[in-house]
């Protein structure tokens, strides 16, 4: 449940951080240095050059995506945010894919 609760607080911050719903940045324009996670400098210079975020608030939303607390963000922690962002998590996700079509 609480896992829950923290991708819906991440999926709401995932809407604040761009210009405009829908929109995701992909993980390969927050992983500046290519070393396939996001730190937080990364994550705050990208927000903060876009104009999406002051730095203060760029900052909160990253330690909101940073599940595991580690100061890095994953390619799976930015999926899962993505997932909860679209209205699913990765269980209904896996489940959905796993059901044949109708």
């Amino acid at each position: 449940m609480i896992r829950r609760s923290s991708f819906l607080v991440t999926a709401a911050m995932m809407t604040a951080l761009m210009g405009h719903a829908g929109e995701m940045p992909d993980f390969s324009q927050l992983d500046l240095d290519d070393d396939g996670l996001i730190s937080e400098d990364e994550f705050v210079s990208h927000h903060a050059n876009a104009g999406a975020a002051s730095e203060a608030e760029a900052k909160a939303r990253f330690t909101k995506l940073d599940l595991n607390s580690n100061g890095t963000v994953s390619e799976e922690e930015l999926a899962d945010a993505l997932a909860a962002w679209r209205g699913r998590s990765e269980d209904s996700a896996v489940m959905t894919a796993s059901q044949p079509a109708r």
